[in-house]
């Protein structure tokens, strides 16, 4: 089989497993540094990550102060200073920082799920302006040939030698073959705009008109079982699940005694006392149910990653099968179109009276309408399989 050239993808959800053509890579690159989406996506991950980090410390400490009147005023006044910091049992801060490092481990994969989520869209938007492309190259060669007919018509027309409806003929195939090309071209500008739109604004010249070939591996269910592990959002979940059992831990702690400890002075007219005071609190009812909560949600879990690893699955067989299908029409379309007479095979025969306008308009739409969905079919072909792609790199 053929292969894409290798690259490098750089970044939060580029990987260097890809087999994707070198200007794509270019394109995403440049989105990359200039989508303010992703900006968006890692100043919010880094607010999420510092989130995670609050409330790890112990709590701040409590500081009292009195002053209190006698009655009668002969008792003199009374001052009372108190200075108190409150412990969790220390295997709660363990379970609790492991936690938050879980959670940043998973903000990181999020975002990287979203910008790789981008990345199919753009390169799939890439391929369409690629498309385009290819159909401006073919209808203006197209084009080239039928004007040539056309003003050669003409000449006969002006000198009797045709009617006006051979004439006529011409003319309106080369008018329709004219029409495509001016559809083609607006439909190309308007996503090379929504390209720019990705890129923050800065247009990104898109000239490439070649599709890649594509390397699609032979047996899907061998195939499988090597990527399966790479799904993006099952790490996702994996990462939820770990944070559960952590907080299973940290709810079992929640039952442990939380500690006080601090200074204590109190002033009375010729007496003063102070010293420690030690306090404890007994958890009897402020983490009764969590626990069980959890637990069902550890369940609620697994059944999520055992649907996702079922829609991961789906997505990519069905994803395989469209690339296949497509690169074997493409095979077909290919061989059958090398036999065919080209373009110049086919005016030399005109010219020469070996067939007659009718069979060379029919010969000439037949040609081109082929590699019109020759083209189509190598598009779908590119765009599902950038997303088989990126969804398998693991990164």
């Amino acid at each position: 089989m053929k292969k894409f050239s290798q690259l490098l993808l750089i970044g939060l959800f580029f990987s260097p497993m890809f087999m994707i053509g070198q200007n794509l890579h270019s394109v995403w690159h440049q989105i990359e540094n200039n989508n303010l989406t992703i900006r968006a996506l890692k100043q919010q991950s880094e607010a999420e990550r510092m989130g995670n980090r609050v409330g790890l410390a112990p709590e701040n400490p409590e500081v009292e102060f009195a002053y209190l009147w006698g009655t009668p005023s002969e008792v003199g006044h009374r001052i009372d200073v108190s200075v108190t910091q409150t412990f969790d049992f220390p295997t709660s801060y363990v379970y609790r920082g492991r936690i938050a490092n879980l959670k940043n481990e998973q903000a990181e994969i999020a975002v990287r799920k979203e910008c790789r989520e981008m990345m199919i869209e753009i390169g799939k938007l890439y391929y369409e302006i690629v498309y385009q492309n290819v159909r401006i190259s073919d209808a203006n060669k197209c084009l080239s040939y039928v004007s040539n007919v056309s003003k050669a018509y003409k000449q006969k027309l002006d000198a009797g030698s045709i009617n006006i409806f051979d004439y006529n003929k011409v003319k309106l195939t080369e008018l329709n073959m004219r029409q495509e090309l001016e559809h083609a071209i607006v439909r190309r500008d308007n996503l090379l705009r929504e390209l720019q739109q990705y890129n923050g604004g800065q247009a990104i010249p898109v000239a490439d008109t070649l599709f890649p070939p594509i390397d699609l591996p032979s047996d899907f269910d061998s195939w499988y079982q090597q990527v399966e592990k790479n799904n993006p959002m099952l790490a996702w979940i994996d990462k939820e699940q770990e944070i559960n059992a952590q907080q299973q831990k940290l709810d079992k702690s929640g039952w442990a005694p939380q500690f006080s400890a601090g200074y204590m002075r109190e002033q009375v007219p010729s007496e003063t006392f102070q010293g420690i005071k030690i306090g404890i609190s007994v958890p009897l009812w402020h983490n009764v149910n969590s626990l069980k909560q959890t637990k069902l949600q550890s369940s609620a879990i697994t059944l999520l990653a055992a649907d996702e690893q079922f829609q991961f699955r789906n997505r990519l067989q069905s994803q395989y099968a469209i690339v296949d299908s497509h690169l074997k029409q493409v095979e077909e379309y290919e061989s059958l179109l090398a036999d065919i007479n080209s373009f110049e095979l086919l005016q030399l025969a005109l010219e020469k009276g070996e067939i007659s306008l009718v069979d060379y308009l029919m010969e000439y739409s037949i040609y081109h309408e082929s590699h019109e969905k020759l083209f189509e079919l190598e598009r779908d072909a590119a765009q599902n399989f950038v997303e088989i792609e990126l969804l398998t790199n693991g990164k």
